[in-house]
């Protein structure tokens, strides 16, 4: 009995797919034949629902990291460095000043935080930063306060006099669009 009882549970798993046959196990196993119950059931389940029970948690691991990567760009764009500040005073430059305007004017609202790369000693980074907040109340004195942040990071860049003079001399050294010189051969006779 028991010999074409296998065969006949082996044929039936051979028949259905692989879920069909663990819920038929599961049923075999609350009755008489082996008693395998909770724990079949609870395999069975979490074979029915297997992608259901991570894609949410994977998807927020892709979404944070995402979040990261998008705070980091805004803190590399909104980044006033070295070449926004006068070196002996520590006020900002003029293109510090419009950097500061376009911060506060056109990037969206929730990302209107200035970062300052800190300076070589506390007093030099204190002083960038207040130059900022002077910046902000005169821009637009119902603004309320503006949210400045030192850094770390360093900005990469130029002075916009050595950017000006390599365009300018590109321009000034650009050789003249003339058709190339007839050679005289003409081989249309």
């Amino acid at each position: 009995m028991k010999n074409l009882y296998l065969a006949a549970s082996t044929l039936l798993v051979l028949t259905m797919t692989a879920t069909e046959a663990n819920a038929q196990y599961c049923q075999w196993g609350n009755s008489r034949y082996g008693g395998v119950g909770e724990a079949c059931r609870a395999g069975y389940h979490a074979n029915v629902n297997w992608p259901r029970d991570y894609i949410p948690s994977s998807r927020r691991a892709v979404c944070q990291a995402q979040m990261a990567m998008i705070q980091n760009g805004w803190r590399r764009q909104n980044l006033l460095g070295d070449y926004h500040f006068d070196a002996a005073t520590n006020a900002l430059t003029e293109a510090g000043q419009l950097k500061v305007n376009w911060i506060l004017s056109q990037a969206p609202v929730d990302h209107r935080s200035v970062f300052v790369q800190r300076g070589i000693d506390e007093e030099q980074t204190v002083a960038r930063i207040a130059a900022v907040h002077a910046r902000a109340a005169n821009l637009s004195p119902g603004m309320g306060p503006v949210d400045v942040s030192d850094t770390h990071l360093v900005a990469e860049g130029h002075p916009a006099g050595a950017v000006d003079n390599v365009f300018v001399g590109f321009q000034a050294n650009q050789p003249l669009p003339v058709l190339p010189a007839n050679t005289g051969s003409d081989s249309s006779e």
